[in-house]
């Protein structure tokens, strides 16, 4: 049955129910929208604070190097045919 159907020929308890349901819904939202902004903000910020005062540089963007490119060292053609296999 479909929230019309329910609504228009069901009885009291059926639309309070949808209803109630709709509220939680909405509650819920909310809630989520407070709850995800307090961890952000709690933990969240303060430890990206506390990484960038102890010099965490997780991106590497500090490098030397001024390319994207990391140095690997060379291997083998057959070695890297194994692995794949």
């Amino acid at each position: 049955m479909t929230r019309m159907d329910l609504e228009s020929g069901a009885s009291f308890f059926q639309r309070l129910r949808l209803r109630l349901r709709a509220a939680a819904r909405a509650a819920g939202r909310v809630q989520a929208a407070v709850f995800l902004t307090l961890v952000y903000f709690l933990a969240l910020g303060p430890a990206a604070l506390l990484a960038r005062l102890f010099g965490a540089d997780p991106l590497s963007r500090r490098r030397a190097v001024k390319t994207g490119w990391v140095a690997r060292r060379a291997r083998d053609p057959r070695e890297l045919l194994r692995s794949q296999g």
